[in-house]
């Protein structure tokens, strides 16, 4: 069984936005012979063994795990406000390499519950970059260029939602000190994440710093976030610091199957999503992206049309004006956006 949009509004709230597709391939090890590094101005000399040590902790986050998601808010920071109760979840997950091109790295997860199947979140690793996309607010995006003295030596990662739109994406270095491998982000606004989209509505926005660590049986991705408000008078009040610790255990054994047979089928057509979503943000500066029109919500219809348009052997081109009629839809220049309010 794969998921429809009509099994997922019977799934509960914390598993819905959660579940969608796998892949076949295999990640790709670490070259037997290293990858050159590139050059700039900025760093002509580049220490090859770091930048080695760095890509294999990124191609370790690959795999098979069983994953605990974990959030609590142990610090409320606005006057009179009750933290919510701690969010437990959690199920099985499988990372594919999508690209591994030296410089650039792609992730993609999967999860896989019992015979269903979600395609999770992407991160996208690149060396030195110099542009990238950051949350504004009010569901906004905008073009964040860097000089190449800010990118030498760093490792953006991009964070993108289940339906490859834009999450969040920051630079930083990868530690490699007393044994260990971690990479800890600059601070970075973000939307609100989908598991309190539709049951929350007293934030506007998350500041957050990502720590991404190694460890013997996996890997660690702690959160630290602070949960912001917008107040009448224009300023802003942090209501509660959150605290993130997902926790991903290599498992052996898992059936995997239903979600690597969903990919395998629809694989062509998320490839069309992400050139689509790549070709829309090189166009424009500030991008607007609504997560919803009225009841119907942008991942969901995505996902729909995945399914209803995968395995079909339909050509790229036509599988791109179908995804470009769904963003037509829920993305507009940020300029005509104001101008229409």
């Amino acid at each position: 069984m794969t998921l429809t949009t009509r099994n997922m509004m019977r799934t509960p709230l914390w598993l819905a936005p959660l579940l969608l597709a796998a892949c076949s391939l295999q990640g790709p090890a670490v070259p037997a012979t290293p990858v050159a590094p590139p050059t700039t101005r900025a760093a002509n000399v580049i220490d090859r063994a770091a930048f080695e040590a760095d890509r294999r902790a990124i191609l370790a986050m690959a795999g098979e795990y069983q994953v605990t998601f974990q959030f609590d808010e142990p610090v409320p920071l606005a006057p009179g406000y009750t933290p919510h109760a701690p969010h437990r979840s959690g199920g099985f997950e499988f990372i594919e390499v999508l690209e591994d091109s030296g410089s650039r790295i792609v992730l993609q997860h999967v999860l896989v519950i019992d015979d269903q199947v979600v395609k999770h979140w992407r991160q996208d690793w690149a060396y030195q970059r110099t542009r990238l996309w950051a949350y504004a607010g009010d569901n906004t995006w905008v073009r964040r260029e860097l000089t190449a003295a800010e990118a030498a030596g760093t490792w953006t990662q991009a964070v993108w939602q289940v339906d490859d739109s834009p999450r969040y994406a920051g630079i930083g270095r990868w530690d490699h000190a007393a044994g260990t491998a971690s990479w800890t982000s600059e601070s970075e606004w973000r939307p609100l994440p989908r598991r309190e989209l539709t049951t929350r509505n007293d934030y506007d926005k998350l500041i957050g710093v990502n720590r991404q660590t190694i460890t013997p049986t996996g890997w660690v991705h702690e959160q630290d976030n602070l949960k912001i408000r917008r107040r009448a008078d224009g300023g802003e009040q942090a209501l509660v610091r959150e605290r993130g610790h997902n926790v991903y255990t290599r498992v052996s054994g898992h059936d995997f199957g239903p979600g690597r047979a969903y990919w395998q089928s629809t694989r062509d057509y998320w490839a069309v999503v992400r050139d689509a979503w790549d070709a829309r943000l090189a166009g424009h500066a500030r991008l607007v992206i609504l997560p919803a029109i009225d009841d119907e919500r942008l991942y969901q219809t995505l996902f729909e049309q995945a399914e209803a348009m995968g395995g079909r052997g339909l050509a790229a081109p036509d599988l791109r004006r179908a995804v470009d009629g769904v963003l037509d839809r829920f993305t507009r220049p940020a300029e005509v956006a104001s101008s229409q309010q």
